[in-house]
Formats: C-alpha cells, sequence, structure tokens
C-alpha cells in the first residue's frame, strides 16, 4: 500500500492499516518488546534509530495496523539493506500484538506490504525476524515463497563465569608484533582523524563478512549516527589494535538500554594480512575485561554460522550459541 493510499479494512478482523505516524512509537516499542521479550528495545532506540535513516539515499516505509477503537495491533516495513545495498533488494519485517496472532492481521500487513514492493519494482525481498524456534514465523514465511538463505547465531558469555588467567599473555603476544590495543574514546584526544580511520576500517572490516549479497559500504555520517552518537554508544569500549598509526582491527561494545546489565558485542575484525596472529582475541579480551570492571553481566554477540574463524575464537572463550536466527528471501522477479 501507497502512504498515500486510503486507509483499508481487513477482511478477517476489524483491523485497518495505515501509514505510521509520530505518536504510535510508545506503542510500536511495546508490541516489540511482547513478541521479543529477550530482546527488548526503547522509545530512544527506536527514534534514534529513525531519525538517523538515510531517506535520501534509502526507502523506508512503515504501515501500522489499528483496531475499530484505534488502538495499534501491528506494524510492518519495508526498507533497502544499506550494507547490502541493491535499488530493487528489501528487507521486510511484519510483527503483530502476541495477544492478537492468528487474526489475519499479520496477513493483512504483508499482502499490503508485498503490493507496494511489487508496486516499487522489487527483485527480491528478505525477512530475518525468526529463530528457528519461531516456528509460527517460519511457517508464515515459508506458506508466502520464502526460502533460507542465511543462518547465524547469538552467543552469550557469562561474565562473572568467565576466567581471563586462561588467556594470561594474549595481549603481550601481540604487544611482541607492535600492535598496540586501544580505544577510541583514547584515540579522539590524540588523533582528529581518529573518527575517520575507525569508519574506515570498520568498512574494510565488513566487506569480509559472510553475507546474503555483495556487501556495500555504508556512508560516514551512518557510522557515526550508529557507533558514535547512538544512545547505547561505549567510546571507552571501542577496541583498537593499531600498527604505527594504522587502525588494523577493532572489537566494540554497545549498551542494551532496557538490559542495563547485559553488553552488546558488534564487530570484531581485522585487516586481511592482520589475521591468523591472535590479534582478534587480544581484541575480545579487552571486552570481557571491560565488561568484568563495570559490573556487566553478559555479553551478547552473533555470527554467521560460515564465520568459522570467529565462532571458534567465541567458543574458546565460553560463549554459548542460542538457537539460530534465519534469514529467508523471496524472489519476486
Amino acid at each position: 500500500m501507497s502512504p498515500d493510499q486510503p486507509t483499508m479494512l481487513t477482511q478477517r478482523v476489524n483491523a485497518r492499516l495505515r501509514p505510521f505516524r509520530e505518536e504510535d512509537y510508545p506503542r510500536m516499542v511495546e508490541i516489540g518488546v511482547a513478541s521479543f521479550p529477550d530482546d527488548p528495545w526503547t522509545l530512544e532506540e527506536a527514534r534514534h534509530w529513525d531519525a538517523s535513516w538515510n531517506h535520501a539515499r534509502y526507502e523506508y516505509l512503515r504501515l501500522m495496523a489499528e483496531d475499530a477503537a484505534g488502538r495499534a495491533v501491528g506494524y510492518g516495513r519495508i526498507n533497502h539493506i544499506p550494507w547490502e545495498f541493491h535499488p530493487q533488494t528489501y528487507y521486510l519485517n511484519v510483527t503483530v500484538d502476541p495477544a492478537l496472532r492468528q487474526r489475519g492481521i499479520g496477513s493483512a500487513i504483508y499482502d499490503a506490504l508485498l503490493g507496494e514492493l511489487q508496486r516499487r519494482g522489487a527483485l527480491a525481498v528478505r525477512s530475518g525476524v525468526a529463530k528457528e524456534t519461531m516456528t509460527e514465523s517460519v511457517a508464515f514465511l515459508t506458506r508466502r515463497g520464502f526460502a533460507e538463505v542465511q543462518r547465524g547465531f547469538e552467543s552469550r558469555l557469562d561474565v562473572a563465569a568467565f576466567d581471563i588467567a586462561r588467556f594470561a599473555g594474549a595481549e603481550e603476544r601481540v604487544a611482541a608484533q607492535g600492535i598496540l590495543l586501544t580505544t577510541l574514546a583514547a584515540e579522539r584526544e590524540r588523533d582528529p582523524e581518529a573518527l575517520r580511520k575507525a569508519y574506515e576500517l570498520q568498512q574494510a572490516c565488513g566487506r569480509d563478512v559472510p553475507a546474503v549479497g555483495q556487501p556495500t559500504d555504508t556512508t560516514f555520517e551512518m557510522f557515526v549516527a550508529h557507533d558514535i552518537e547512538a544512545p547505547t554508544a561505549l567510546l571507552d569500549a571501542f577496541f583498537l589494535a593499531k600498527d604505527g598509526d594504522r587502525y588494523v582491527g577493532v572489537s566494540l561494545l554497545q549498551r542494551r538500554l532496557a538490559q542495563p546489565d547485559v553488553l552488546s558485542q558488534h564487530l570484531t575484525g581485522l585487516l586481511r594480512e592482520y589475521r591468523g596472529r591472535g590479534i582478534a582475541m587480544a581484541l575480545k579480551l579487552q571486552t570481557v575485561t571491560y565488561a568484568q570492571a563495570h559490573g556487566y553481566r553478559e555479553i551478547r554477540t552473533g555470527n554467521d554460522a560460515r564465520n568459522r574463524p570467529m565462532l571458534r575464537i567465541n567458543e574458546a572463550m565460553g560463549f554459548v550459541k542460542e538457537p539460530a536466527w534465519i534469514t529467508f528471501e523471496k524472489r519476486l522477479g
């Protein structure tokens, strides 16, 4: 459905679809948290994500479903994928209040978004909001012609139980190679180009992360919005490996606002010529040391199932894999 089309009633329930409005944020977040209670988010994060979206470069459409009383009962969106950008490939998400599922609301949202994708000439659409244990979500997608194209794991580390002594000497071994471990917070105090250099490192490492499509660089502005200015950002937990003045490795943590005792591990990566030298492990150990020093209970990280080098590091450290998240794709043309 185009955002400028009139609202319409679904046939199976008394709910109607309409464009997203500013006042929908609290209810949207409420539905999202109810749907994924183990991965909650906050109103602040939702607003920041939307405010930082580059609408001039990437398309984004969100619809709300509301009942006869005007209360939102679900939402859905389609958007381009910035880190794997193709103008005719989109991501699709449909989320319905768990108390109101199996009543046709999700189908109505999906049908409207599919029509919008077809109107825009989309060739492919992906959806990844499904753990392998979420059988209803998996069935919803497979019935509509989606097929699995990627599988990844969230892994979790018990911070208090981690014994750093098992990895004694890791930092010294990389220091013997001339590699210095530091943070972006410290680098910004001494190097006016620190942000730009960290961005370029992140892009170089991101090109080698296993993906469904061809990885594409995102903008410096997006890096700043998501990793520097985001309400979850922790620049003193944005760890860097340096060879002289060159940034060669990265491993960064971010806060989880709705789970203040948990940290999210974002990208860990190295330039190709620095891999296999123990630097990634040393960087990861820095993140655990940080978590222990600041009283965090858990670190969570995500990895593609094909990324065996990083999975081996996580397994060696004691990260425990959760049920896999699955990305599905449907070809439209």
